[in-house]
């Protein structure tokens, strides 16, 4: 079962472009294809945005990974996964839509700072086959606990919460069942390879430059063919 000891000070992904990616051809599998414990619900499909999937997918190896640590979980508890490939056409709604939203709360600042500023929770979007963004590699995956019927236990923060709250280690010194719970996704997907980004207790990566930049290994996900085109 998976453990409830604190959350470990984590290395930042300031850099992550610079790690060194070795592109293997591995498939993208379908969420909902997993598990029964895994519940596959695509938010951005939900919410109508720009390219979003109706289904969630993300590499073989993740997933297999990901059916590994339902073993570190309580029997009657499994994951729900909100996103996992993301199109470019999508990641492209989201940063602009962040953007879009600062800028009604900071009308002073100019286009380069709006935009650093998202890029704290949005990786910009880009079609670089030598450092894609991590969600168009099917290398991570936004997830959260989940009941038996997938609905998403207390986490502290809903998906996509832009605030300091949202911080991986955030809840620490807040004791309580969101404390437990972050606890309890942090060490059962660790214990499968993933590393968790330091601003977002719901994003987790494996295999993708996010994920060597954190460990020091060598990338194995490019970008992934888009499942909606073939």
């Amino acid at each position: 079962m998976s453990e409830l000891r604190p959350i470990p000070p984590m290395a930042g992904t300031e850099g992550w472009r610079d790690a060194p990616l070795d592109p293997v051809d591995e498939p993208l599998v379908a969420v909902a294809a997993l598990h029964t414990r895994i519940h596959d619900v695509p938010r951005y499909h939900a919410a109508g945005l720009a390219g979003a999937l109706p289904a969630g997918w993300v590499r073989r190896g993740v997933g297999e990974r990901l059916v590994a640590a339902l073993d570190d979980l309580p029997a009657d508890v499994g994951l729900t996964v909100w996103d996992g490939y993301r199109p470019h056409a999508t990641q492209s709604a989201l940063f602009n839509t962040y953007v879009d939203e600062l800028a009604l709360v900071h009308p002073d600042w100019p286009a380069d700072a709006l935009e650093e500023a998202a890029s704290r929770y949005v990786t910009p979007p880009s079609r670089s086959r030598v450092a894609p963004p991590p969600h168009l590699t099917g290398g991570a995956v936004d997830l959260t606990l989940c009941d038996r019927d997938g609905v998403p236990l207390d986490l502290g923060t809903d998906f996509d919460a832009f605030v300091p709250q949202a911080g991986a280690r955030a809840l620490e010194d807040v004791p309580g069942p969101a404390r437990d719970n972050r606890r309890r996704l942090f060490w059962a997907l660790s214990a499968q390879g993933f590393t968790n980004y330091i601003e977002e207790w719901w994003h987790y990566d494996l295999g993708n430059q996010f994920w060597g930049h954190v460990t020091g290994g060598v990338a194995r996900y490019g970008p992934a063919p888009d499942p909606a085109a073939g």
